[in-house]
């Protein structure tokens, strides 16, 4: 009898722990999405920091290679670059304080409609899906680009609300935009396609600390973003990893190494920057190279002032494993020794 109530005892521990035990090895499930579409796709005043951005790696019909990357922020910046990767020369545009001062950008609310002055604009062009129209043109460069992806946006974090700098920010990601067009360089236009990123962030508050950021598309499908959160002194204090599969299911995690393991230092700042990188995860068994084309695209902006800010932006290859499986693709590296807080 005794032995017959003990049998029955764990059989029902054993029900009750059935569902956690069944559910074990599976994808985690994360709540609802914090991000509405498309209307948070637009400004948000109320928001203390916010920021637009693009990466693409492009090539032309002879196969000569380029990356593009443009920023919007809201209070109001633009930054504008464009790398020629076979000549390994980096254009970059950046306002002066002058020009930031004079500038009037319309970002509407409620759908993503950006307009820096009468030419640059970023814009939704079809309410039911992920297309959008984009130009955008400095003094000796610029591009003009179709942007199309029918992926779900990626909710960093796995619900789009992720601990940033300080506090928390909302974060999306368009992780695999087909891009058709054309970019400029020196007067001479080339006609382009490819791969592009889009990141869209805003937040309450944000710390003075860095971060070390990536970005990286793997010719199966998977997508990850990942990054340091540093402290002035390069200290790492946090780290952070998203990753979207190719069939669309999201694995987040804090669990990783991040490392760079070679460095190119600037001639103009003195500043470090990393130019070789390793990214461990254990539970996805992620063991990647993430490469710099080549090192000389650091930004600086209102050089010469009391505000100067500088970092580095630019494009990289990708290689290695997942599950033991080799994987190589494309992706982008921002490097920001710390961010830029006016007054």
């Amino acid at each position: 009898m005794r032995q017959r109530a003990v049998f029955l005892t764990l059989l029902m521990v054993l029900i009750l722990l059935m569902p956690t035990l069944l559910a074990c090895g599976k994808e985690a499930t994360y709540g609802p999405a914090q991000v509405r579409f498309p209307e948070d796709e637009g400004v948000h005043p109320e928001s203390k920091v916010e920021w637009w951005y693009l990466n693409a790696a492009v090539s032309d019909d002879e196969g000569h290679q380029y990356t593009a990357m443009l920023a919007y922020f809201n209070p109001s910046l633009r930054i504008i670059s464009i790398a020629d990767l076979d000549a390994e020369v980096f254009y970059h545009e950046v306002p002066t304080i002058a020009e930031l001062m004079a500038a009037k950008p319309d970002y509407a609310k409620e759908k993503l409609d950006l307009q820096w002055d009468d030419y640059d604009r970023w814009y939704r062009t079809d309410e039911d899906s992920y297309r959008y129209g984009l130009q955008s043109k400095g003094d000796s460069i610029g591009f003009t680009f179709d942007l199309a992806q029918d992926k779900d946006p990626l909710m960093v974090g796995g619900d789009g609300l992720i601990e940033w700098v300080e506090g928390s920010t909302y974060y999306y990601s368009l992780t695999r935009l087909e891009v058709d067009g054309q970019i400029e360089i020196e007067g001479k236009t080339i006609e382009v396609e490819g791969i592009g990123w889009m990141d869209h962030q805003w937040m309450e508050d944000i710390a003075e600390k860095g971060w070390q950021w990536f970005s990286v598309q793997l010719d199966g499908g998977t997508d990850i973003i990942c990054w340091n959160i540093v402290d002035l002194d390069g200290t790492v204090v946090s780290r952070d990893l998203t990753m979207m599969l190719d069939d669309g299911s999201v694995h987040h995690t804090t669990d990783i190494e991040l490392e760079a393991i070679d460095s190119w230092i600037s001639p103009d700042t003195g500043q470090a920057y990393g130019t070789t990188w390793t990214l461990q995860e254990p539970k996805r068994d992620v063991d990647l190279k993430i490469e710099a084309h080549f090192p000389q695209q650091e930004i600086i902006l209102f050089k010469g002032t009391p505000y100067t800010w500088h970092f580095w932006e630019g494009g990289t290859a990708v290689s290695g494993e997942i599950n033991r499986r080799a994987v190589s693709g494309v992706g982008y590296a921002e490097l920001v020794p710390r961010i830029f807080i006016p007054g």
